[in-house]
Protein backbone atom coordinates (compact mmCIF):
# COMPACT_ATOMS: atom_id res chain seq x y z
CA UNK A 1 0.00 0.00 0.00
CA UNK A 2 1.27 3.45 -0.94
CA UNK A 3 0.35 6.41 1.21
CA UNK A 4 -0.20 10.07 0.44
CA UNK A 5 2.77 12.18 -0.57
CA UNK A 6 4.22 14.12 2.34
CA UNK A 7 2.93 17.50 1.16
CA UNK A 8 -0.64 16.17 1.24
CA UNK A 9 -0.17 14.50 4.61
CA UNK A 10 0.87 17.88 6.00
CA UNK A 11 -1.64 20.08 4.18
CA UNK A 12 -4.10 22.27 6.09
CA UNK A 13 -6.64 21.70 3.31
CA UNK A 14 -8.87 19.20 5.14
CA UNK A 15 -11.23 18.60 2.21
CA UNK A 16 -8.39 17.93 -0.23
CA UNK A 17 -6.63 15.62 2.20
CA UNK A 18 -9.85 13.74 2.95
CA UNK A 19 -10.74 12.97 -0.67
CA UNK A 20 -7.21 11.88 -1.47
CA UNK A 21 -7.07 9.64 1.60
CA UNK A 22 -10.28 8.01 0.41
CA UNK A 23 -8.77 7.54 -3.04
CA UNK A 24 -5.64 5.94 -1.57
CA UNK A 25 -7.81 3.44 0.32
CA UNK A 26 -9.19 2.28 -3.06
CA UNK A 27 -5.77 1.71 -4.62
CA UNK A 28 -4.99 -1.40 -6.66
CA UNK A 29 -1.28 -2.08 -6.99
CA UNK A 30 -1.71 -4.74 -9.67
CA UNK A 31 -3.64 -2.34 -11.91
CA UNK A 32 -1.07 0.40 -11.37
CA UNK A 33 1.74 -2.01 -12.24
CA UNK A 34 -0.04 -3.20 -15.38
CA UNK A 35 -0.62 0.38 -16.50
CA UNK A 36 3.04 1.22 -15.91
CA UNK A 37 4.13 -1.74 -18.03
CA UNK A 38 1.75 -0.56 -20.76
CA UNK A 39 3.54 2.80 -20.82
CA UNK A 40 1.20 4.90 -18.69
CA UNK A 41 3.66 7.24 -16.98
CA UNK A 42 4.09 10.84 -15.91
CA UNK A 43 2.19 10.97 -12.63
CA UNK A 44 1.87 9.01 -9.39
CA UNK A 45 -0.64 6.23 -9.99
CA UNK A 46 -2.61 4.33 -7.34
CA UNK A 47 -4.45 2.21 -9.91
CA UNK A 48 -7.93 3.16 -8.68
CA UNK A 49 -10.68 2.11 -11.07
CA UNK A 50 -12.83 4.61 -12.92
CA UNK A 51 -15.89 3.08 -11.24
CA UNK A 52 -14.49 3.65 -7.77
CA UNK A 53 -13.44 7.19 -8.62
CA UNK A 54 -16.91 7.98 -9.92
CA UNK A 55 -18.41 6.63 -6.72
CA UNK A 56 -16.06 8.77 -4.67
CA UNK A 57 -16.80 11.86 -6.76
CA UNK A 58 -20.55 11.40 -6.22
CA UNK A 59 -19.99 11.91 -2.50
CA UNK A 60 -18.80 15.45 -3.23
CA UNK A 61 -21.10 16.38 -6.11
CA UNK A 62 -20.12 19.28 -8.36
CA UNK A 63 -17.33 20.99 -6.45
CA UNK A 64 -15.48 23.43 -8.66
CA UNK A 65 -13.27 24.74 -5.88
CA UNK A 66 -12.08 21.27 -4.88
CA UNK A 67 -11.56 20.34 -8.54
CA UNK A 68 -9.25 23.33 -8.94
CA UNK A 69 -7.13 22.14 -6.02
CA UNK A 70 -7.01 18.55 -7.24
CA UNK A 71 -6.21 19.15 -10.90
CA UNK A 72 -2.63 20.50 -10.51
CA UNK A 73 -1.56 17.55 -8.33
CA UNK A 74 0.78 15.16 -10.14
CA UNK A 75 -1.39 12.20 -9.17
CA UNK A 76 -3.54 10.29 -11.65
CA UNK A 77 -6.49 9.90 -9.31
CA UNK A 78 -6.46 13.60 -8.37
CA UNK A 79 -6.67 14.65 -12.02
CA UNK A 80 -9.48 12.20 -12.78
CA UNK A 81 -11.42 13.25 -9.68
CA UNK A 82 -11.01 16.88 -10.72
CA UNK A 83 -12.47 16.08 -14.14
CA UNK A 84 -15.50 14.55 -12.42
CA UNK A 85 -16.00 17.47 -10.01
CA UNK A 86 -15.54 20.41 -12.40
CA UNK A 87 -18.55 22.46 -13.42
CA UNK A 88 -18.05 22.71 -17.18
CA UNK A 89 -20.08 25.92 -17.34
CA UNK A 90 -17.77 27.67 -14.87
CA UNK A 91 -14.40 26.84 -16.40
CA UNK A 92 -11.99 29.75 -16.62
CA UNK A 93 -8.97 30.05 -18.89
CA UNK A 94 -6.86 28.94 -15.94
CA UNK A 95 -9.04 25.85 -15.46
CA UNK A 96 -8.78 25.01 -19.17
CA UNK A 97 -5.01 25.31 -18.98
CA UNK A 98 -4.89 22.92 -16.00
CA UNK A 99 -7.01 20.39 -17.88
CA UNK A 100 -4.86 20.85 -20.99
CA UNK A 101 -1.68 20.29 -18.97
CA UNK A 102 -3.14 17.14 -17.38
CA UNK A 103 -3.39 15.23 -20.67
CA UNK A 104 0.01 13.51 -20.54
CA UNK A 105 -0.68 9.83 -21.28
CA UNK A 106 -3.32 7.58 -22.87
CA UNK A 107 -5.15 6.87 -19.62
CA UNK A 108 -5.61 10.54 -18.79
CA UNK A 109 -6.37 11.39 -22.42
CA UNK A 110 -9.33 8.98 -22.38
CA UNK A 111 -10.56 9.72 -18.86
CA UNK A 112 -10.43 13.50 -19.16
CA UNK A 113 -12.07 13.36 -22.59
CA UNK A 114 -14.95 11.26 -21.27
CA UNK A 115 -15.39 13.15 -18.00
CA UNK A 116 -14.95 16.84 -18.80
CA UNK A 117 -13.41 17.78 -22.16
CA UNK A 118 -16.48 16.77 -24.19
CA UNK A 119 -18.54 19.22 -22.11
CA UNK A 120 -16.33 22.17 -23.05
CA UNK A 121 -18.27 24.30 -25.53
CA UNK A 122 -15.19 25.94 -26.99
CA UNK A 123 -13.81 24.43 -30.17
CA UNK A 124 -10.82 26.72 -29.84
CA UNK A 125 -9.77 24.53 -26.91
CA UNK A 126 -9.93 21.48 -29.18
CA UNK A 127 -7.85 23.26 -31.79
CA UNK A 128 -5.20 23.96 -29.15
CA UNK A 129 -5.17 20.28 -28.24
CA UNK A 130 -4.46 19.03 -31.75
CA UNK A 131 -1.58 21.47 -32.19
CA UNK A 132 0.54 19.67 -29.60
CA UNK A 133 1.33 16.02 -28.87
CA UNK A 134 -0.37 12.71 -29.62
CA UNK A 135 -2.17 12.38 -26.29
CA UNK A 136 -3.77 15.81 -26.63
CA UNK A 137 -4.99 14.81 -30.10
CA UNK A 138 -6.33 11.51 -28.78
CA UNK A 139 -8.19 13.35 -26.03
CA UNK A 140 -9.74 15.85 -28.44
CA UNK A 141 -10.91 13.07 -30.75
CA UNK A 142 -12.35 10.95 -27.94
CA UNK A 143 -14.12 14.02 -26.55
CA UNK A 144 -15.85 14.64 -29.89
CA UNK A 145 -17.08 11.05 -29.95
CA UNK A 146 -18.31 11.33 -26.37
CA UNK A 147 -20.14 14.57 -27.05
CA UNK A 148 -21.91 13.11 -30.08
CA UNK A 149 -22.71 9.81 -28.34
CA UNK A 150 -24.24 11.67 -25.39
CA UNK A 151 -26.18 14.03 -27.67
CA UNK A 152 -24.59 16.96 -25.88
CA UNK A 153 -25.79 20.48 -26.60
CA UNK A 154 -22.47 21.10 -28.37
CA UNK A 155 -22.74 17.99 -30.55
CA UNK A 156 -23.21 19.93 -33.80
CA UNK A 157 -20.28 22.23 -33.03
CA UNK A 158 -18.03 19.29 -32.16
CA UNK A 159 -19.02 17.42 -35.33
CA UNK A 160 -18.37 20.47 -37.53
CA UNK A 161 -15.01 21.02 -35.85
CA UNK A 162 -14.02 17.38 -36.29
CA UNK A 163 -14.97 17.29 -39.98
CA UNK A 164 -13.05 20.53 -40.57
CA UNK A 165 -9.90 19.32 -38.77
CA UNK A 166 -9.93 15.62 -39.62
CA UNK A 167 -7.48 15.97 -42.50
CA UNK A 168 -5.03 17.79 -40.22
CA UNK A 169 -5.35 15.08 -37.58
CA UNK A 170 -4.97 12.19 -40.01
CA UNK A 171 -2.04 13.78 -41.83
CA UNK A 172 -0.01 13.65 -38.63
CA UNK A 173 0.21 9.86 -39.22
CA UNK A 174 0.19 9.06 -35.50
CA UNK A 175 -0.66 5.42 -34.92
CA UNK A 176 -2.05 6.25 -31.47
CA UNK A 177 -4.83 8.26 -33.11
CA UNK A 178 -6.04 5.48 -35.42
CA UNK A 179 -8.53 3.80 -33.09
CA UNK A 180 -9.90 7.07 -31.64
CA UNK A 181 -10.37 8.58 -35.12
CA UNK A 182 -12.09 5.49 -36.54
CA UNK A 183 -14.28 5.14 -33.43
CA UNK A 184 -15.34 8.79 -33.49
CA UNK A 185 -16.08 8.71 -37.22
CA UNK A 186 -18.25 5.64 -36.61
CA UNK A 187 -20.08 7.38 -33.74
CA UNK A 188 -20.77 10.45 -35.86
CA UNK A 189 -21.88 8.36 -38.84
CA UNK A 190 -24.35 6.40 -36.71
CA UNK A 191 -25.95 9.53 -35.24
CA UNK A 192 -27.94 10.65 -38.31
CA UNK A 193 -28.44 9.95 -42.00
CA UNK A 194 -26.93 13.31 -42.95
CA UNK A 195 -23.83 12.71 -40.85
CA UNK A 196 -23.53 9.20 -42.28
CA UNK A 197 -23.33 10.65 -45.79
CA UNK A 198 -20.74 13.21 -44.69
CA UNK A 199 -18.52 10.66 -42.96
CA UNK A 200 -18.84 8.19 -45.82
CA UNK A 201 -17.75 10.85 -48.33
CA UNK A 202 -14.76 11.77 -46.17
CA UNK A 203 -13.77 8.14 -45.69
CA UNK A 204 -13.92 7.47 -49.43
CA UNK A 205 -11.65 10.45 -50.07
CA UNK A 206 -9.21 9.15 -47.48
CA UNK A 207 -9.09 5.82 -49.31
CA UNK A 208 -7.41 7.61 -52.21
CA UNK A 209 -4.93 9.58 -50.11
CA UNK A 210 -1.20 9.14 -50.78
CA UNK A 211 -0.81 8.42 -47.06
CA UNK A 212 -1.03 4.76 -46.06
CA UNK A 213 -2.29 5.84 -42.64
CA UNK A 214 -5.11 7.88 -44.15
CA UNK A 215 -5.99 4.98 -46.47
CA UNK A 216 -6.22 2.68 -43.45
CA UNK A 217 -8.60 5.08 -41.72
CA UNK A 218 -10.70 5.41 -44.86
CA UNK A 219 -10.89 1.67 -45.48
CA UNK A 220 -11.95 0.91 -41.93
CA UNK A 221 -14.60 3.63 -41.82
CA UNK A 222 -16.07 2.77 -45.23
CA UNK A 223 -16.58 -0.81 -44.07
CA UNK A 224 -18.19 0.38 -40.84
CA UNK A 225 -20.50 2.78 -42.68
CA UNK A 226 -21.73 -0.03 -44.93
CA UNK A 227 -23.33 -1.63 -41.87
CA UNK A 228 -25.57 1.38 -41.15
Amino acid sequence: MFGLPTHLQNTDDVELKQIMQQAVMLQNGMVASTMAKAGVHGVMNYGVSQTDLRGLARQYGVNHSLARRLCPLQIREAKILASLLFDANSLTDSDLQMIFDSVINLDLAENLAHNIIWKIDDTGFYSRLIETDKWHIVSAVYAVGQGVARHGSNSDNLTAWFVKNLETIVNKNLVETLQPVVSTMETIASSSAQRLRTITDIAQKLQHSPSAFAQNVGNQVVMLCEDF
